[in-house]
């Protein structure tokens, strides 16, 4: 299976720098312009299907990729973000107030520490993997788009390159970037990191339009 990860645009959390966990907030005016871009950037890849997280930044996402297939977008509520509990929609500063020896003990590893009604990365690993293998099966020979979050990019990458999952930090994941895996069990190939590279010609159109 070839499989084509991006991550939602930008939402004012994103830029605000809160835990947002599942919380399910819309993207900012930038994000609805990165997910255009994204959109027209993917716009001549086949895929066999696409599928997005539920929550509505990844989803709207999606949509805007979906416009230039003839494909709808198929909800997998497994593609959601790290589950962060009492923290979403908190700062890191607001939490080291409150709670800091939660804090550290999650930051020196989140494998097996999570915040109060969040998930272990364990936890969320195994999530993933369940999605993995249903839509593997699906389409083994074929082209999957997922749309999700930068939490579960950097889980999917260690998980299937066999890296520890307190590393994920190690793999940066842009909004809208573009990540692409080659899964031929037993091998897995990364393609594609984080590319971003058309969001920059995006921005430059939109320079040279408002100097015109």
């Amino acid at each position: 299976m070839r499989l084509i990860v991006v991550r939602h645009g930008e939402t004012l959390n994103n830029v605000e720098d809160r835990f947002t966990g599942q919380s399910d907030v819309p993207l900012s005016p930038l994000g609805e312009q990165q997910a255009l871009a994204v959109g027209a950037y993917l716009a001549t890849d086949r895929f066999d299907a696409i599928v997005s997280s539920d929550l509505q930044r990844a989803q709207l996402t999606a949509q805007a990729i979906a416009k230039y297939h003839q494909l709808s977008v198929e909800e997998d509520p497994q593609l959601r973000e790290l589950s962060l509990g009492q923290w979403e929609g908190r700062t890191p500063a607001e939490v080291q107030a409150v709670e800091p020896d939660v804090l550290m003990r999650w930051r020196a590893d989140p494998s097996t520490s999570a915040p109060v009604g969040g998930e272990t990365l364990i936890q969320f690993r195994d999530r993933i993997a369940r999605g993995l293998d249903r839509w593997h099966s699906r389409y083994p020979d074929g082209t999957v788009l997922w749309v999700a979050h930068a939490g579960l990019i950097g889980v999917l990458v260690c998980h299937l390159l066999g890296i520890d999952l307190n590393r994920r930090w190690q793999f940066h994941h842009d909004n809208a970037s573009v990540t692409e895996l080659l899964i031929r069990p037993p091998r897995v190939s990364l393609v594609r990191l984080n590319e971003t590279a058309f969001l920059r010609q995006q921005y430059q159109e939109v320079l040279l339009r408002e100097s015109l």
